[in-house]
C-alpha cells in the first residue's frame, strides 16, 4: 500500500504547476492513471493503509476523483461480495458509512475527471438507485444523483440514461419539487452515432473546453447506458407526472406531446397511449377545452390514439360542450361516473377528479369572452352547483382573482353578495396585466431562450454535417451540379450558396 499510495495520487500534480499543462499532456496523463488503476485488483484497493483507516479517508474526492471513484466502488462491491446474492448489503445503504461517501463524492467529483471514467461513474448511480429502492428509500438517492447528472453537464442538455432513473426515483418518492433542477432543463440532444473520426478531429481531448456536452457525452464515454427507444419514452413520462403533481400543466402537456409525437414503424407503444389519455386530461386542466393533435403525427398513428381511447375524447367532447353551452356539471359527472372502469386501471382518477374541478373555473372565464360585467347572481345562475348560493359563488369568483386564475375585478356596491358585479379584463388591463419594466424582464427572458436554442440548433446543424449519409449526400449533391454546369444550365443563387455550403465538409473528409 505504501508504493501504490504515491502511485494514484500522481495525477493530477498538487499543487497545480505555474504553467498550465495542455489538453493533449493531461489526456495522456490521465488516461495512464486510468489504465493503471484497471489493473489495481479490488481487494487492494479495500485493503486498508498502514496506521488504519482506508484509502477513502486520505484520498480527496475532488482532487483525485479517479482513485477515489475505483477505490468506493471496490468497497461497494466488496462488500455486496459478501452478502448472500439478491440480499442487501449491510455496509452500502441509506445512512450508513459507505454511503456518506457516495453523497461526499457525489458532490465534489473534478466534472474534468470524470468525463475518463464515465462507465463506472454510471455503475456508482445504478447501484444507488438500486440500493434506495431495495429499502424502500428511493428519496436518499435523489440528492447524489441529481448532483451527478447536473456536475457532469451543467445544462442536462444530453440526455443519458440515468435522467430516466432520476425521474423515476422522484416519482416514486413523490419528491416533485426535488426533480426540477434536472427536468427544467431542456434535452436537446442524444449521445450521437456521428462521423468518429471527424469528431475526433475537432475534439481530440475529453479534457478539452466543450462548447456542447452532446461532444463529450457519446455512446462510447460510458456516461450513458446504451439506449433504446423507451428511454426517453418514459423519461418525459414520467417528467409529465411530476410535472402534473405540480399543477404546472403547460410543462406537462410539453413532455406529454413529445411522447405521443414519437415517431413509430407501426404501432403506438403502450407508453404512448397512455401519455395520450393524460394528454387529453391535461389539456383540459391547462386550456379548458380539448387541444388538437399536432399535424406532424402520422395519420396511422392518430387514428390509433382515437380508436384506443375513445373515453377520454368523449370525456373531453362532454367537457367542451358543457363550457360552450352553459350546463352544468352533472353531464360531466355523470360521463365521468360512467367511465370509472377506464380511469381506475389507468391511474388517472386524481386527474379526472381534478378535471371535474375545473369545469366550473373555465365555465367562468368562459363567460369573459361574451359578457364585459355580470352580477354574481347571473354567475351563480350560469355556473354555481347551487344557483340561489350567491355567497359561494362570490368567494369562488375571489378565489379565481387572487389566485391569477381569472383577469377580472370585482366591486361591492352592497352587503348582498348577489349585486357584486364582476368586470372582466382584457390582457392588457386588470389584474394580470403585466408593467412596462415586466414586459421588459419578459422580453429578455424570451431572447435569452431564443439565443441558446439558436445555439443548440447550430450545434445539431454541425452533427449532422459529420455523418457520413449526410457527407455522402452533400458530395452527389456537389457533382451533379458540377456536371449541370458542363451541360450548360446556368448556377442560380441558391446553387453558389449549397456549393459553399459543402466545400468546407468535402475537405474535412477528404481522406475518410
Amino acid at each position: 500500500m505504501d508504493a501504490l499510495l504515491p502511485q494514484l495520487l500522481s495525477f493530477p500534480p498538487h499543487p497545480e504547476p505555474a504553467k498550465p499543462i495542455s489538453d493533449s499532456e493531461y489526456d495522456k496523463h490521465i488516461k495512464n492513471l486510468v489504465q493503471h488503476i484497471n489493473t489495481i485488483p479490488a481487494s487492494k484497493l479495500i485493503s486498508g493503509v498502514p496506521g488504519g483507516g482506508d484509502l477513502l479517508d486520505i484520498i480527496d474526492p475532488s482532487k483525485n476523483t479517479l482513485p477515489y471513484l475505483y477505490t468506493l466502488l471496490a468497497h461497494i462491491g466488496g462488500s455486496a461480495g459478501k452478502q448472500k446474492s439478491g440480499s442487501i448489503s449491510d455496509t452500502f445503504h441509506p445512512g450508513s458509512a459507505l454511503w456518506q461517501k457516495m453523497l461526499d463524492f457525489m458532490e465534489r467529483f473534478d466534472e474534468r475527471q470524470i468525463r475518463y471514467a464515465g462507465t463506472e461513474l454510471r455503475r456508482l448511480i445504478d447501484v444507488t438507485a438500486i440500493k434506495a429502492e431495495r429499502v424502500s428509500q428511493p428519496w436518499a438517492a435523489i440528492p447524489p444523483i441529481r448532483s451527478a447528472i447536473l456536475r457532469v453537464d451543467e445544462s442536462s442538455s444530453t440526455f443519458t440514461s440515468s435522467h430516466t432513473t432520476f425521474a423515476r426515483l422522484c416519482l416514486e418518492a413523490r419528491a416533485y419539487t426535488a426533480a426540477l433542477p434536472v427536468l427544467d432543463h431542456n434535452i436537446f440532444h442524444f449521445p450521437p452515432t456521428t462521423n468518429k473520426l471527424a469528431e475526433n478531429s475537432m475534439f481530440p481531448h475529453l479534457s478539452s473546453h466543450h462548447d456542447s456536452s452532446s461532444t463529450f457525452i457519446t455512446p462510447d464515454s460510458g456516461l450513458s447506458a446504451k439506449l433504446e427507444y423507451r428511454h426517453h419514452l418514459l423519461y418525459f413520462l414520467y417528467g409529465a407526472m411530476i410535472y402534473m403533481g405540480l399543477k404546472k400543466w403547460k410543462r406537462a402537456l410539453l413532455f406529454l406531446e413529445i411522447v405521443i409525437m414519437s415517431p413509430v414503424l407501426s404501432n403506438v407503444s403502450k407508453i404512448q397511449v397512455d401519455a395520450y389519455k393524460k394528454w387529453v386530461l391535461v389539456s383540459l386542466l391547462y386550456k379548458g377545452h380539448p387541444l388538437d393533435l399536432p399535424k406532424t403525427l402520422s395519420q396511422q398513428a392518430t387514428k390509433q390514439y382515437h380508436a384506443i381511447c375513445k373515453a377520454y375524447d368523449g370525456l373531453a367532447e362532454v367537457f367542451k360542450d358543457g363550457i360552450l353551452n352553459e350546463e352544468s356539471d352533472q353531464r360531466l359527472i355523470a360521463e365521468a361516473t360512467a367511465g370509472e372502469a377506464w380511469w381506475a386501471p389507468d391511474f388517472n382518477r386524481g386527474l379526472i377528479v381534478q378535471v371535474i374541478d375545473a369545469f366550473r373555473q373555465f365555465s367562468v372565464v368562459q363567460l369573459g369572452k361574451t359578457f364585459a360585467a355580470l352580477t354574481v347572481a347571473d354567475i351563480a345562475r350560469r355556473t354555481s352547483p347551487d344557483p340561489n348560493d350567491y355567497a359561494g359563488t362570490g368567494d369562488y369568483v375571489i378565489h379565481l382573482i387572487s389566485t391569477g386564475v381569472l383577469n377580472a375585478t370585482i366591486t361591492q356596491p352592497s352587503n348582498d353578495p348577489a349585486s357584486w358585479i364582476l368586470r372582466f379584463s382584457d390582457s392588457a388591463s386588470g389584474p394580470l396585466s403585466r408593467t412596462e419594466e415586466q414586459q421588459h424582464q419578459h422580453l429578455e427572458k424570451q431572447t435569452r431562450k431564443i439565443k441558446s436554442l439558436m445555439e443548440h440548433i447550430r450545434e445539431a446543424d454541425r452533427k449532422l454535417s459529420l455523418n457520413k449519409d449526410y457527407i455522402a449526400e452533400a458530395k452527389k449533391a456537389k457533382k451533379t451540379r458540377l456536371n449541370d454546369l458542363e451541360g450548360g444550365m446556368d448556377e442560380g443563387p441558391w446553387m453558389a450558396h449549397s456549393g459553399d455550403a459543402y466545400e468546407h465538409d468535402e475537405d474535412m473528409m477528404a481522406d475518410l
